[in-house]
């Protein structure tokens, strides 16, 4: 059965009083139709792989519960092709090793599956100065980590600046970069400034860059002060980085959360039991086996046989179509918040012409590319926010093409070889679409994204490439300050004053108001006008289960994250 699910998607932070409060966003329906929203810059399945006998590898192992056979006890076993680079806070910024951080640590606030707002976490109060500066968290008493350690309010101010004196150029300390004091004025109460009003300042500290670890356990280590690279050349920039890595954990967690990693051997699986002095409410499953497939049609057999419970996201429309009939297993998807966009290079020609980024942007079939590369199970995007937030707006559809040539305008689009869903189709179908309107002589081009893709974002070797982006936090900010503010962007090729400026109106705003849908309205314009970026298509997050597995529903959303905590098994 294929059942969709549109999840309400509130965003949440305060400014200027106390306590969260809500934010822009829509959908709480539940509906049987395909429409779908979603997708992200982390990390997204990898469709593509075609190895026949990973499972191999798996069975030569000496543990038996790697082999992806449920143990029929309360074990939950998790399939997954995605291999963490990291489990580091310090370091992740992507989504599997998001979702195990999210199950073993904890944060100062979290995002609460049953009310979809930003709440109490390690902090069980916390109130904002008036003028949005300042912010004083309460600090749960009683909570250890699991080395057995006490937490405190001098953790906190550990843990945050060992992510921001790291600043791994991997990372996401820049979510945080805002933070210009950290103070802990007794154990439990941490106030932290920061330098200019935000909104979305408590959903960032939600992200797991903010994670709270153990100051003084032999795990862990930070230094005193912000890394600073020797030079400003590429032998700078890898001698920050080596730095940076001799600070990571690979192989350890130590946090607050309900599960402790027990075991984990990369590539093979990753153990997490049930913390018994997690100081909130004990999760129902005991165990948590994640297992690593090296292809989605390995996953997607175990499945199938029942080797594994539940996987999150990985396959392709075929595979997912092919598991609807199969007996015992559900499929549920929701609205989420993945999309997937070209990103174009404004300073080199012909993109150098936004009457030409205009052009492409609506000429692109965003239907074609969801019917033909998806079967459906995606929704056409025209705005860099997703619709699952109820300020996105469209002002693509009404852009009238300006361009007048005398031969097609030709030029080359990238996308990345391994990385994304069905990337390839994706490229030919707005090929095909943009070469069918005459203006344009389009063709495609790949490279491997570790190796190469990903080397090449800010360097002006692809004019014009697709890309694809989870949510690191549930806010529209997340969907505009990283691509269109001309300084706190990933993607270095636009500036815009008037950009910038509207930016810091809509973070300084309070969230849900009139006034900040109209900010955002404005952003959309602009974008649509300077078309930097040309949003294409957006993914809900997607789960395949068996009959096991029970509570999958609140653990999707758009949010994105995978919450082992809320399930239980029959």
């Amino acid at each position: 059965m294929l059942a969709i699910i549109a999840v309400l998607a509130l965003a949440a932070a305060a400014c200027g009083g106390s306590e969260s409060s809500t934010e822009d966003t829509a959908d709480d329906t539940v509906s049987d139709t395909e429409e779908t929203d979603a997708e992200e810059p982390a990390d997204d399945a990898d469709a593509e792989d075609t190895e026949e006998e990973p499972a191999d590898e798996v069975e030569e192992t000496e543990d038996d519960a790697a082999e992806g056979e449920p143990t029929g006890d309360n074990t939950l076993v998790f399939g997954t092709t995605e291999q963490p680079s990291t489990i580091d806070p310090a370091d992740v910024y992507e989504k599997l090793a998001s979702d195990i951080l999210f199950n073993t640590t904890n944060r100062l606030v979290e995002f609460s599956a049953e009310t979809n707002e930003i709440g109490p976490g390690l902090a069980e109060s916390y109130d904002i100065s008036e003028d949005g500066l300042t912010y004083t968290f309460n600090l749960r008493q009683g909570v250890v980590f699991q080395d057995g350690s006490e937490m405190t309010s001098e953790d906190v101010v550990w843990s945050l600046n060992r992510s921001l004196n790291i600043a791994h150029p991997d990372g996401a300390s820049f979510l945080i970069g805002s933070i210009t004091s950290i103070e802990a004025p007794d154990d439990y109460t941490v106030v932290i400034t920061i330098s200019e009003p935000n909104s979305t300042f408590l959903a960032r500290l939600n992200y797991t860059v903010a994670t709270v670890l153990p100051s003084d356990s032999d795990v862990y280590t930070a230094p005193d002060a912000k890394l600073e690279a020797p030079s400003d050349d590429d032998a700078g920039a890898e001698t920050l980085l080596e730095e940076a890595e001799s600070y990571i954990v690979s192989d350890q967690i130590v946090g607050t959360g309900p599960y402790q990693m027990t075991d984990y051997q990369p590539g093979v699986s990753m153990t997490l039991e049930r913390f018994e002095d997690y100081w909130g409410e004990a999760p129902a499953i005991d165990t948590v086996r994640i297992v690593f497939y090296e292809s989605t049609t390995q996953m997607r057999n175990a499945l199938a046989a029942g080797e594994i419970d539940m996987a999150v996201n990985d396959l392709d429309p075929t595979e997912t179509s092919s598991l609807e009939g199969e007996e015992g297993i559900e499929i549920l998807t929701d609205a989420g918040g993945r999309t997937s966009y070209m990103v174009v290079d404004v300073t080199q020609p012909p993109f150098d012409d936004p009457a030409v980024r205009r052009a492409v942007a609506a000429t692109i079939d965003r239907q074609r590319i969801v019917d033909e590369a998806f079967e459906g199970q995606a929704s056409p995007l025209f705005s860099m926010i997703p619709e699952n937030f109820d300020v996105s707006a469209d002002h693509i559809s009404d852009i009238e093409v300006e361009l007048t040539t005398d031969s097609p305008i030709e030029f080359e689009l990238w996308y990345p070889a391994d990385r994304y869903t069905n990337q390839a189709e994706v490229a030919e179908i707005i090929s095909r679409s943009l070469n069918e309107s005459g203006l344009f002589n389009v063709t495609t081009n790949t490279s491997e994204w570790a190796t190469e893709y990903s080397t090449h974002l800010n360097d002006g070797a692809y004019p014009i490439y697709l890309l694809g982006w989870y949510p690191d936090y549930l806010d529209p900010d997340d969907y505009i300050e990283p691509f269109y503010h001309s300084e706190k962007t990933f993607i270095g090729f636009y500036g815009s004053e008037e950009m910038d400026s509207l930016i810091t109106a809509e973070q300084e705003a309070e969230p849900g108001t009139p006034e900040r849908a109209e900010i955002f309205d404005e952003i959309q314009q602009l974008a649509a006008t300077d078309m930097p970026f040309i949003p294409l298509y957006s993914e809900g997050q997607e789960a395949y289960f068996n009959e096991r597995v029970q509570g999958v529903e609140d653990t999707l959303g758009a949010a994105q994250q995978t919450w082992f905590y809320v399930l239980s098994l029959s």
